[in-house]
């Protein structure tokens, strides 16, 4: 299996501004996140930023990135505050 852990998102090179920063920690951030996700399992977006230490902007920015990617998927409903859960696509 193909470890993907160490490939740029596309769009990376694409941005600038403030997400361009956010990109700049993708190498980082990506491995924290995917092994926060691997020992906790399925989580929100507020979840994921509170035990990171991100803001829920950028939390949702890396989780929507592995979404788009397929390497992780959301919960097919969301809690009771509207947030659905996210948690490794099998095989990650």
């Amino acid at each position: 299996m193909k470890d993907d852990s160490r490939e740029r998102f596309p769009e990376s090179v694409l941005i600038s501004g403030r997400k361009r920063e956010t990109a700049r920690q993708e190498f980082a951030v990506r491995g924290r996140v995917l092994d926060l996700l691997r020992e906790k399992g399925p989580l929100t977006v507020p979840e994921v930023a509170r035990a990171l230490g991100l803001a829920e902007h950028d939390a949702n920015w890396w989780l929507m990135g592995f979404l788009r990617y397929n390497q992780v998927k959301a919960s097919e409903k969301a809690d009771d505050e509207g947030y659905y859960q996210y948690s490794l696509v099998e095989g990650q």
